[in-house]
């Protein structure tokens, strides 16, 4: 008994948040507590670990700091019309390119597209994150298995723009299982890349071109990759990603759809689209993804 009673004064000690941390009174604030309660409001005041805060449904609320988990400060811009509007969960990617956002340090995120295809991202600086992933069929009898590394570096300059550069490394399958690759292909694709983003976390465009080099050849004209989202409602946005490749002219892949969100998960359908491919399925190619958003 003397042991669990330890336990639960350890509990509360470790989830009661540094008073000093509170913002002032007159802050809007999401306050998490340890039950996962959720409460959204004004901070009135705060004496004796107490939290007096005014909320918009429940009135006026005595809130104990020793069962609070989180508390987040919340900006003008994301309280609209009596609503909150949670952080995109995916203000840095688009659908299978990012832009020039950096994830913040210890925030990464999980995708999954038509189930095979899985990656993941996470930040390990406030301007560098590393990722990768891999498909999955390709791993029983491919003897080199489809998988791919990345590092990101981005750098925000002022509120509105931001800079950054991505290096990925693209294994190629072998499906014969012979080890018998062409040779220029032998090694992998490295493709490195520079982006630049204009525009915040729910509404934003990226201009980026790449080179690439496959096995010991490089590539002699670059990519061109113009892409953007825009979130018109809470819970749904719009996403577009476009590669153009000066090759015997202009040839250009589009993906554009639809995004839904909650605070840490989106769910996109897209659709892939190439002249060609117009020509037999209009609208393009169905394809979706499901992204799941961890760490801070």
């Amino acid at each position: 008994m003397i042991l669990a009673f330890g336990c639960l004064s350890y509990q509360s000690v470790q989830a009661q948040i540094d008073p000093n941390s509170v913002p002032a009174a007159g802050s809007m604030v999401r306050i998490t507590m340890t039950d996962g309660s959720v409460y959204l409001g004004e901070i009135i005041s705060q004496e004796l670990g107490i939290i007096r805060l005014k909320t918009m449904n429940l009135g006026t609320l005595e809130v104990p700091t020793v069962n609070i988990e989180r508390i987040e400060d919340i900006s003008a811009d994301r309280m609209r019309k009596g609503k909150y509007w949670f952080e995109n969960p995916s203000y840095n990617r688009y659908f299978l390119g990012q832009s020039a956002k950096p994830l913040r340090k210890g925030e990464g995120y999980y995708q999954n597209i038509w189930v095979f295809f899985n990656s993941a991202h996470y930040g390990i600086t406030r301007n560098i994150a590393i990722g990768g992933g891999f498909e999955f069929l390709s791993t029983f009898g491919a003897h080199t298995p489809i998988f791919f590394l990345s590092t990101k570096a981005g750098f925000p300059i002022g509120d509105m723009f931001s800079a950054g550069a991505t290096v990925r490394y693209l294994n190629i399958v072998d499906l014969s299982g012979d080890n018998d690759i062409e040779t220029d292909l032998a090694g992998g694709i490295f493709l490195g890349t520079a982006q630049f983003t204009y525009g915040n976390n729910d509404h934003n465009i990226t201009a980026g071109i790449g080179y690439g080099v496959a096995g010991k050849e490089a590539a002699d004209r670059p990519v061109f990759v113009i892409s953007g989202q825009t979130r018109p409602g809470r819970r749904f946005g719009l996403v577009t990603e476009n590669y153009i490749v000066p090759v015997d002219g202009l040839e250009a892949i589009f993906i554009y759809g639809m995004r839904f969100m909650g605070e840490r998960i989106s769910f996109d359908l897209v659709f892939l689209n190439h002249p060609e491919i117009a020509k037999v399925i209009f609208i393009g190619i169905p394809m979706v993804d499901f992204v799941f958003k961890f760490g801070k």
